[in-house]
């Protein structure tokens, strides 16, 4: 791994934890931003990680953290929001909390990587992403996706996972405490279909797109070798 000197946007959440710790533990220098520093106390421990409390969207503050860095990760995202426009869809239909998420933040960073002539970017979208998609998630999702691998002067590459399962995720880990406590579990959308991929295998694939130069302006699908419905998926955690 040629960098190492990183701004990790996200990375006190699930998967962040996960790159952050795998990028330490290869000697590289990580900043991880965080609105409050008490969600990113695990990290702290770790010896060549700092965590700074701020707003990465105030201005001027991400071209101050991303100058001299070696290369950026983005990992932010959210998986709720409050609505977006009533009765309309269309490109810009989601609501203001995937927009500052998954919108905003990648076109700050696209500008502030100008400002400071940093120009390797790792950034992880959704698979399903598009402007057209069904859903507000996913639309804005694309959206961001499009803005990084629209500029022509950075080397970036996006990353698109289905729904990321390992020690402490949100998914599996739900549905395995709910089951603990109910004796039957109700499920919306119970025939919705998913092609879970594990945590180290998604951190795997962005640590080898650091070192090949041919994944540049690329996006990838990163999947699980096998699809389950949502049935199926509480079935094997019960």
């Amino acid at each position: 791994m040629r960098e190492k000197n990183f701004l990790v946007l996200g990375g006190s959440g699930f998967l962040g934890r996960h790159l952050v710790a795998a990028l330490a533990a290869r000697g590289a220098r990580v900043t991880v931003p965080a609105r409050r520093r008490e969600r990113a106390k695990h990290l702290i421990l770790l010896p060549t990680v700092e965590v700074v409390e701020t707003d990465v969207l105030a201005p001027g503050v991400l071209d101050q953290l991303i100058a001299g860095r070696d290369a950026v990760v983005n990992l932010v995202g959210v998986l709720h929001s409050r609505r977006g426009r009533p009765n309309e869809r269309g490109p810009n239909d989601y609501g203001p909390d995937f927009a500052r998420a998954h919108v905003e933040i990648p076109q700050a960073l696209v500008n502030a990587c100008h400002v400071s002539g940093v120009r390797r970017l790792l950034h992880v979208s959704a698979v399903g992403a598009a402007p057209d998609a069904p859903s507000e998630y996913l639309r804005s999702k694309g959206v961001g996706e499009k803005l990084v691998l629209a500029d022509d002067e950075l080397r970036a590459t996006v990353f698109r996972p289905s729904v990321v399962f390992g020690p402490e995720d949100n998914f599996l880990n739900l549905f395995a405490r709910l089951a603990r406590l109910f004796p039957v579990l109700p499920l919306g959308s119970a025939q919705a279909q998913f092609q879970p991929v594990y945590v180290g295998d998604v951190v795997q694939a962005m640590l080898a797109a650091l070192d090949a130069p041919s994944a540049t302006g690329k996006r990838y699908d990163l999947c699980g070798p096998r699809r389950y419905t949502l049935a199926e998926l509480v079935r094997l955690v019960c």
